[in-house]
């Protein structure tokens, strides 16, 4: 009977991409049966929310470079610091839908679609990692690594939680961005695609963000090292350099308003950021056409006035920026909100608070380590540029992963590679030693070695330590039912007229966008320190004192036409240091003060209130109504 062999899944190429087709397909549909009936009835999370009501900007002629939003903290506004290349992709879905569907299906399919789409780059990143990882320093292959690897891709859906439908914000796309400029800069030889892509795919990926500014770095830094050490190097680094440079400037030219090319900011790519990258990417383009026949001494001598040219670009346009993206961020925001903001959490207070989350999240990492020791028994291994990259951003992924845990899915994505090229290489020896059908054993170990299994021992360890360590078998009070992020709770604020300026807590801000026509004077972006401070104030406040630094005065001193409450949300963090007598406090407990009018029911999960008109003032008990009241006598 002729043997079962592991398929090539790898070359040609094009069997690749096919593959994580498959892959994408796969879970799509998996994903979209889940939760495509969710999406009528939620936005997804702030940024989410957000999002749509830009893209909804675009679709109803909002100007492309009119990016100064007047319905958050008016009369100020902001100038918020996300990519327009985001809305744009997003919009130019909604209008292709929309030739075969009407408005609300089409922009319902495209929150359906978007985040899937994005799956495929993802995907086939990884899968050509898996290949790269599986090469050995004699020219053979593991050909069970991308298999593996595959299917890992489509069991362990903890990959995708920045890839479920409706979850159109910035991330996905930053984080395929990366993985695809990682599996570009890992390939070997002489021919270029790989540095094209690699350079490519940073800048498209530092134009929609800066979130993998630092593991981006790194990838241009190996790159450029391998050319101090190898002048065969030069033609690839050549191409990296002039793809970055050429990428990055034209994002920066397309997304940003021609008034605003000469701004700096630490948040987003603008005028200091893209000036520095731009130089960075000649610099090393010029190292490798200039000293490609120089000795390693002079390359690397290059190559470093590159790096100190770079750095003094960055540092001259706007030095403040060293201190980080939130260099810009007023101090007066971060005590009540940005320190509490949950995808900043460093990932021990995750534990804490969610250890099943995070035993899951932290497994394949942890994984992939033992899986690099494997792989790099065999000195060549260790040798091997693609390792040592490897193992270099996988390392830095985690480290930010622990101090932020939006960042550990970095890591995931990166060990999913590591663990099946290392899983497949154990494969390959069993099949050398024993004589054993490879197809065989590289199913065996692909099952017994995804992280799933792990994971999921993990949390069930967790649990039940957790439920012998408890003192009474009670259950818990279930916590109230928490609807203030879905549609239907925005109906009675969007009924109220006129529209307004909305006083809430600073969650619901983009929600009150995107669900009615009226402003918001907070929502959680830092660029609207401004509004954040003033709702503070106004919700800190006493909710009955009759003076100037009361609530009601400071409500209407601001235009306040409407106060919305959530209820469920009354033990958040945003409520910390807020006295009892608080507007805030008084809402939470159901006690709203005389001055606000309620718009709905009672038990409604957002409570809207109206701001009642000013009582007249009072008239002075010596004057009468028809003389000095009128006529300013006495």
């Amino acid at each position: 009977m002729p043997r079962l062999e592991t398929p090539d899944l790898a070359r040609p190429r094009w069997r690749l991409l096919a593959t994580a087709l498959a892959v994408t397909v796969f879970v799509g549909i998996v994903m979209g049966f889940q939760e495509a009936k969710g999406l009528n009835s939620a936005l997804g999370d702030t940024d989410d929310a957000m999002r749509l009501v830009l893209v909804r900007g675009l679709l109803n002629g909002q100007g492309w470079w009119d990016q100064h939003l007047m319905r958050l903290q008016p009369p100020v506004g902001v100038y918020m610091h996300w990519s327009r290349l985001l809305d744009g992709g997003i919009a130019l879905l909604d209008r292709v839908f929309a030739l075969f569907v009407d408005g609300r299906t089409a922009e319902w399919l495209t929150r359906l679609i978007w985040p899937i789409l994005w799956i495929f780059p993802a995907g086939a990143a990884t899968l050509a990692l898996a290949d790269r990882l599986g090469e050995r320093a004699d020219g053979t292959r593991s050909l069970g690594a991308v298999p593996i690897a595959a299917f890992f891709l489509v069991s362990n859906f903890v990959l995708y939680i920045q890839f479920h439908p409706g979850r159109i914000d910035h991330h996905d796309v930053q984080m395929t961005c990366f993985f695809l400029a990682l599996a570009g800069a890992v390939q070997r030889g002489p021919r270029i695609g790989g540095a094209v892509l690699a350079g490519a795919a940073t800048g498209i990926g530092l134009a929609v963000g800066l979130e993998a500014l630092l593991f981006e770095a790194l990838i241009g830094a190996a790159l450029a090292l391998r050319f101090v050490f190898d002048d065969e190097d030069a033609r690839p680094l050549r191409a990296y350099g002039l793809a970055l440079a050429g990428t990055t400037l034209a994002a920066f030219c397309i997304q940003t308003p021609p008034w605003r090319w000469t701004v700096a900011a630490c948040d987003a790519l603008a005028f200091n950021s893209t000036a520095a990258i731009v130089v960075a990417g000649a610099a090393v383009a010029a190292s490798a056409w200039l000293t490609r026949s120089r000795p390693a001494v002079i390359r690397f001598a290059a190559l470093g006035l590159g790096a100190i040219l770079t750095a003094a670009t960055y540092v001259l346009l706007d030095k403040g920026c060293l201190r980080g993206p939130f260099a810009d961020v007023d101090p007066a925001i971060k005590s009540f909100w940005l320190v509490h903001v949950k995808e900043m959490r460093p990932w021990p207070v995750l534990l804490k608070t969610e250890p099943a989350d995070a035993l899951s999240l932290a497994t394949a990492p942890l994984m992939a380590l033992i899986g690099l020791a494997w792989l790099g028994r065999r000195r060549a291994t260790r040798q091997d540029a693609a390792f040592r990259l490897t193992l270099g951003v996988l390392l830095m992924t985690m480290t930010a992963g622990f101090s932020g845990v939006r960042m550990i899915g970095y890591a995931d994505w990166i060990a999913m590679a590591v663990i099946a090229a290392a899983a497949a290489d154990l494969a390959d020896g069993i099949v050398r030693r024993h004589g054993r059908e490879s197809l065989i054993v590289t199913t065996i170990l692909g099952l017994l070695t995804t992280p799933v299994t792990p994971a999921a021992a993990a949390v069930w360890t967790q649990k039940t330590l957790a439920g012998l360590g408890q003192k009474s078998s009670q259950p818990k009070p279930k916590a109230a039912a928490d609807h203030c992020f879905q549609t239907f709770p925005y109906r009675d604020l969007a009924k109220a007229a006129p529209p307004g300026l909305v006083l809430s807590e600073i969650d619901l801000g983009p929600f009150i966008l995107a669900h009615t026509n009226d402003s918001a004077l907070a929502a959680p972006y830092h660029r609207m320190s401004w509004g954040m401070v003033r709702a503070r104030d106004a919700l800190s406040a006493d909710a009955d004192a009759d003076t100037d630094r009361g609530a009601e005065a400071k409500t209407r001193a601001l235009g306040v036409a409407y106060v919305l409450e959530c209820r469920a949300h009354g033990n958040h963090t945003d409520r910390i240091g807020m006295a009892p007598a608080s507007l805030q406090k008084r809402l939470d407990v159901g006690k709203p003060p005389a001055w606000l009018e309620r718009l709905n029911a009672p038990n409604a999960p957002l409570e809207v209130y109206r701001v009642r008109p000013p009582s007249p003032p009072r008239a002075h008990p010596w004057t009468s109504p028809g003389r000095g009241a009128a006529s300013g006598r006495p």
